[in-house]
């Protein structure tokens, strides 16, 4: 069976990661897609609630911990068929900082569930654990919202994501290795750090090496899905998005949805329940089957002129709704 491994991430909390994964995961598994949903949001694991599920079943952490030998014993059926849930951390402390190999061990085993979907919920931010579950894949989805300091986060996020991608690049303690590292510790006063710049100081030492960890970069291509967005004008944001991944990341990325704000998630929330459950005719939940259907299309292809297709599309949608 082939799988899609999609990893969502966000550059900060509060954008709607866990509840995007959870009401995505349904919804292909609707399409009768095989669908496993796990949490991979140590620390701060929430999927569960999201799924309408109670935080009773072992998960990762007894797979980390117990040295259980497989994940798909840790599989947890849910009221919706074709979807099954993996939990996270459960009551495990400080999984969120588990050692290199057993983080290996996990994205080992991830990888050989079978299944035509596992979405993987991550935690927010950019910790290396993060960085390297969003690796996992060259197309992972980042959800972000139109707010100034969500899309800086997630800018952050790929930059960083970026230096992940050259430092596992070279060559492993040699002297690059360590300027790399170097770079990182500088002073405020310092030349702001850039991807091209990393690249160019490696350059200087070994053009050959510069080339490969380029290579190696440029192949990922993230998935952006802008959340709680209010009216199809604040997706005028994305050109300048889009000029900042040229020119400062050297990345090209595909604009991929967007998710109107609807009152009916905080009911959601306030329940513990899906979408679904709680309002099954709800405009979110229509972005969402919109998304779902777009990945089974589209996930693995470029798309051309994505930036103006969204906004292009989603003005449509919005106005298609002003009229009922």
């Amino acid at each position: 069976m082939e799988k899609t491994i999609i990893p969502i991430a966000s550059g900060k909390g509060g954008v709607g990661k866990s509840f995007v994964a959870a009401n995505l995961s349904i919804a292909l598994a609707e399409l009768g897609k095989k669908v496993i949903v796990a949490d991979l949001d140590f620390g701060g694991s929430n999927l569960h609630t999201c799924l309408g599920i109670k935080n009773i079943h072992p998960g990762i952490g007894d797979f980390v911990r117990a040295h259980l030998s497989k994940l798909d014993n840790l599989l947890v059926e849910t009221e919706h068929e074709n979807l099954r849930f993996l939990a996270g951390d459960v009551r495990s402390p400080f999984l969120a900082n588990m050692r290199h190999v057993q983080k290996m061990r996990l994205i080992s085993n991830l990888k050989q569930l079978e299944c035509e979907y596992l979405i993987l919920d991550l935690g927010s931010g950019s910790t290396y654990n993060t960085l390297d579950f969003f690796g996992m894949t060259h197309l992972g989805m980042i959800i972000t919202t139109t707010e100034h300091t969500s899309n800086m986060n997630m800018l952050t996020f790929l930059k960083l994501f970026a230096f992940r991608v050259i430092e596992r690049s070279l060559p492993k303690n040699t002297f690059l290795d360590e300027k790399m590292r170097d770079s990182y510790n500088r002073t405020v006063e310092e030349e702001f750090l850039t991807v091209s710049g990393i690249l160019e100081e490696i350059s200087k030492i070994d053009r050959n090496i510069a080339n490969e960890a380029e290579q190696n970069w440029i192949r990922y291509r993230p998935r952006i899905i802008f959340n709680k967005c209010n009216l199809p004008g604040e997706l005028d944001i994305v050109p300048s998005i889009e000029n900042h991944f040229k020119q400062n990341l050297l990345l090209k990325g595909d604009y991929f949805g967007c998710l109107f704000t609807d009152a009916a998630v905080t009911r959601a929330f306030q329940e513990r329940k899906t979408l679904k459950n709680v309002e099954p005719y709800s405009h979110i939940l229509e972005d969402i089957h919109l998304l779902a259907d777009r990945i089974t299309r589209l996930w693995k292809k470029p798309i051309r002129n994505s930036a103006s297709l969204l906004q292009s599309n989603s003005k449509d949608v919005f106005e298609k709704r002003l009229k009922k």
